[in-house]
């Protein structure tokens, strides 16, 4: 199983949380106008080399504004020195004229098996990657992320998507 956050908005206390987290991280699927407005989480990032994505905007909002994705991808590309792996518009629809600019720009697609957007329960089997909404309208309590991770062995999304494991090496 995989843990992805959906990212939007990020507070003091969001950036504490994951100032103190330990590896494997969640993949952080995060907002391209979050990554400008805060500097401080691209620094916790880019220090913990904390896996992330690109977190788009609704798929209906591309397909009136088409070259939206594009100035997102740049904006990631500029804010982070390096392109987005993986990609996710907010409603986990991936249209054609979305997936063919994601296509050519080598860009994996990534939708979500479950959601959780409350603190119920969920079933989790092996294979699932769990995507958690953190937005400044829906968010889940850092204390609930936290008994997740807790109660579940993640492992990075590439393990469970291609079955092998990735090696990162921290660089001074």
């Amino acid at each position: 199983m995989s843990l992805t956050i959906d990212l939007s908005y990020a507070d003091a206390k969001f950036i504490e949380w994951l100032n103190e987290e330990k590896s494997p991280y969640p993949l952080l699927m995060v907002d391209p106008d979050l990554l400008e407005r805060s500097p401080t989480l691209v620094k916790v990032i880019k220090a913990k080399n904390i896996p992330i994505g690109l977190l788009g905007r609704n798929s209906d909002f591309y397909e009136v504004n088409p070259s939206q994705l594009e100035k997102d991808i740049s904006t990631f590309n500029s804010i982070m020195k390096q392109s987005p792996l993986w990609f996710r518009t907010r409603d986990y629809v991936f249209l054609p004229d979305v997936t063919k600019m994601l296509w050519k720009e080598q860009i994996n697609m990534l939708a979500a098996s479950k959601i959780l957007s409350d603190s119920k329960d969920l079933k989790l089997s092996k294979g699932d990657i769990i995507s958690i909404p953190y937005h400044q309208e829906e968010r889940l309590p850092l204390k609930e992320i936290d008994r997740l991770i807790q109660n579940n062995s993640f492992q990075p999304i590439e393990e469970t998507i291609f079955g092998y494991s990735v090696k990162t090496k921290k660089t001074p």
